[in-house]
């Protein structure tokens, strides 16, 4: 039986593993969970029921839907929220914000797993955190005016400087959801250079509009600069895409999966809505570089999409459905529990998940019960260890939990029953976000 897994360790914000399944740019950092070397830092969290209705604009090119927020924030109203604030050159004021957004994303462990080679599994809320570092920096201080600055290879517009002000203060008016949060980090993050040149940043490209589909694959409303994808479907929050060669089987089969593991909670659909989650297909005999927003990865299964991801990813050939009966692991499902992991627990702080993951699958892991026997795609001069099962264990597990077919893959956690059985606060954990309905997986 092929084990069909991937580490990817790229995404503070870009594609996301902490648990591992990480975003390319988590790759760069990753719950999904995503696997940090040794000489990097830190990382996710969960809702609580969502009251809002509002949802945010978008670009006016596009015309279909994405929802719209509260009244919008204008920099008059938002001033008041810093009336107090000392001004300062403006230079220090954002090299101040570098320097702390570089120490939340490498050095903030609160929630990780550090092995005792150092190597590390990042898990926390990231997002929320540097949220709140900025909300708090914004209040003590503020630049004075400028008309441009430079250092260190970052250049910053006053007009750029405003921007960024209006999406804290629309992130602070809607407390974190609509998609604020992730307006905000995408726009930070691109500000001051943080880990922004991988080229599935969301700040290169356009969003698509959600629009409902039901069961049915439509031609792609693909907005600039994406016309690759040419079919379209949606489901629960999510938009899933294809160029023209991949069957539309895979799509609905990747939209079934997708609708079933969001069953139980409307919120963790409403915030996949909210922070524009994508799945982008590719098909077979070809990885993740064949994607107009990933030139240069090589992931053959698929990675998360993190909070500054335009994307996740996944291999269509992979999908088992009828007429493709295919063992070893499905990379939509295994790769959505580590976006929902960056996206939606970053957004919602779930520190209920925070707290027990990890040592959940320690205690898995040293006993013997996780099959350590799986390879990942890692990083070059990076070694397989504790750290790569920490960060894999949620995704993995939870993956089994959703397919429940016995010796399908990584056995005993590969049916519900026996999960249950060998690891009852798994169970406890999985089935608190997860869908205890039965579902007929891969007919």
């Amino acid at each position: 039986m092929k084990i069909k897994l991937k580490l990817n360790i790229l995404l503070f914000l870009l594609p996301l593993i902490f648990l591992s399944g990480c975003s390319p740019a988590e790759k760069n950092q990753s719950l999904t969970t995503e696997i940090i070397p040794p000489n990097l830092a830190a990382s996710t969290p969960i809702l609580a029921p969502d009251t809002t209705s509002t949802t945010k604009n978008i670009s006016p090119d596009l015309a279909a839907s994405t929802p719209i927020l509260a009244p919008a924030t204008t920099l008059e109203n938002c001033d008041s929220y810093f009336i107090n604030s000392t001004e300062i050159e403006s230079e220090d004021f954002f090299i101040g914000i570098e320097n702390k957004v570089n120490e939340i994303y490498q050095n903030n462990n609160t929630y990780s797993y550090v092995s005792s080679d150092g190597s590390i599994a990042k898990n926390g809320p990231f997002s929320t955190w540097v949220y709140e570092m900025l909300l708090e920096n914004s209040k003590e201080v503020k630049p004075k005016e400028f008309d441009e600055i430079k250092f260190g290879g970052v250049k910053i517009t006053w007009e750029e400087y405003l921007e960024f002000k209006n999406n804290l203060c629309e992130t602070y008016q809607n407390q974190k959801s609509n998609g604020t949060l992730r307006n905000l980090i995408i726009n930070i993050t691109d500000l001051v250079n943080y880990r922004d040149d991988w080229p599935g940043h969301a700040s290169k490209w356009l969003p698509f509009p959600y629009v409902e589909t039901g069961s049915k694959v439509i031609v792609s409303p693909s907005p600039k600069g994406l016309e690759f994808y040419t079919k379209y479907i949606t489901g629960s929050g999510v938009i899933i895409v294809s160029g023209p060669d991949i069957p539309d089987e895979a799509l609905l089969q990747a939209r079934k999966s997708v609708v079933y593991m969001t069953s139980k909670r409307s919120d963790i659909s409403k915030i996949l809505k909210d922070n524009q989650v994508r799945i982008s297909l590719f098909g077979a005999g070809l990885d993740s570089s064949s994607l107009p927003e990933y030139k240069g990865t090589d992931e053959e299964g698929g990675f998360a999409m993190g909070m500054t991801d335009t994307s996740m990813t996944a291999n269509a050939d992979w999908l088992c459905r009828p007429g493709n009966y295919d063992i070893g692991g499905d990379p939509v499902i295994h790769e959505l529990v580590h976006t929902i992991n960056h996206v939606v627990f970053e957004e919602t702080n779930e520190h209920y998940f925070y707290e027990r993951i990890f040592e959940i699958a320690e205690h898995s892991i040293k006993n013997g019960i996780f099959d350590t026997g799986f390879k990942q795609n890692l990083e070059e001069n990076q070694t397989q260890n504790i750290s790569n099962y920490m960060g894999e264990f949620w995704a993995m597990t939870v993956e089994g939990y959703m397919m429940d077919k016995k010796d399908f893959k990584n056995p005993p956690y590969d049916t519900r029953d026996s999960i249950k059985k060998v690891d009852p606060k798994l169970y406890d954990l999985i089935t608190r976000y997860f869908p205890t309905d039965p579902w007929e997986f891969c007919k």
